[in-house]
């Protein structure tokens, strides 16, 4: 991987409902173990929504209102990896992070330095 740390953010709405706080637990767990099985490093975030859509986070709130629009509630959590959304509406298992964030890597390693 380039010297540029990933940053894996999780967009929960624990801020709508807190009994999904045990699924953000979860999810970032796997994520922590994907990338023990990747040898990679990453900034990991779990933040909520109305963090995420009153512009306290940097996430594009284009992007997930768009989701919104289309899926409703059912899009959470969603997982943004360096911005981009990659996954979501549910908790994948460890084998496919690994699969999402190896490509995001890969994608990263292979981009031209800014």
């Amino acid at each position: 991987m380039s010297a540029k740390k990933m940053n894996i953010t999780v967009l929960s709405l624990t801020c709508c409902n807190s009994k999904l706080a045990a699924y953000d637990q979860q999810y970032a767990s796997k994520i922590k173990e994907a990338l023990t099985k990747l040898n990679l490093d990453a900034k990991l975030e779990v933040t909520s929504a109305t963090d995420a859509l009153f512009g306290l986070k940097v996430l594009d709130p284009k992007k997930i209102w768009e989701l919104f629009d289309k899926y409703g509630t059912a899009i959470a959590p969603v997982l943004f990896i360096n911005g981009e959304v990659t996954l979501y509406g549910g908790v994948p298992s460890v084998d496919r992070l690994v699969e999402v964030i190896g490509k995001a890597a890969n994608k990263e390693a292979s981009s031209p330095p800014p």
